[in-house]
């Protein structure tokens, strides 16, 4: 019964390879539909009150402005996005699925990091939930450049802005004392 179910199953993503993936409109839609979310998250950050307690934390003397900040946030997904059209238009057979889902799980980590960060107001959280998105973005780059180099390469600069963000939390959750469980880190 076993074999049947994985025989079936890999008859199915066999069937999925097949197509060679979407075309151009889809890549506009993807992007359109990164910008509307990222827009939307940053506009929510701002509406909310949540930048203003941003800029009240004690902050490294390294850290850009967050205006800065803000607009790279901003353009990061798109790399991920175009990534996530790239493997699912050339990825190698049988890896185009498992590469699509690694890059759409990691937008939506992107995603619930921002809102995690924001709602909770906790730099400890924060840091914890980017060290946590930081390893899955290590582990899923390097699973998305096998099934294609293209894809892999793009989310390179996503994974070196999760970089800085693991090295700011840590120094917004050591200077800012107030953490609810900073645990001496």
């Amino acid at each position: 019964m076993a074999r049947r179910q994985t025989a079936a199953w890999s008859e199915w993503i066999t069937m999925a390879d097949k197509h060679h993936g979407p075309g151009i409109v889809t890549l506009l839609v993807y992007l359109i539909g990164a910008a509307s979310l990222t827009g939307g998250l940053s506009g929510w950050v701002h509406a909310s009150g949540a930048y203003a307690w941003l800029t009240e934390l004690n902050a490294p003397t390294w850290t850009p402005a967050y205006s800065i900040l803000n607009i790279i946030g901003l353009f990061v997904p798109a790399f991920a996005v175009i990534a996530l059209w790239i493997v699912q238009h050339s990825g190698r057979d049988g890896t185009r699925l498992w590469g699509s889902l690694l890059v759409l799980i990691w937008l939506a980590g992107m995603v619930s990091q921002i809102i995690a960060f924001f709602s909770l107001r906790d730099v400890a959280t924060g840091f914890v939930i980017a060290l946590g998105l930081w390893a899955y973005a290590m582990l899923a780059s390097y699973l998305v450049s096998r099934s294609s180099r293209a894809a892999g390469v793009l989310l390179w600069l996503p994974l070196a802005w999760h970089t800085f963000l693991v090295i700011l939390g840590f120094e917004l959750m050591r200077l800012n004392t107030g953490a609810t469980w900073g645990g001496g880190l």
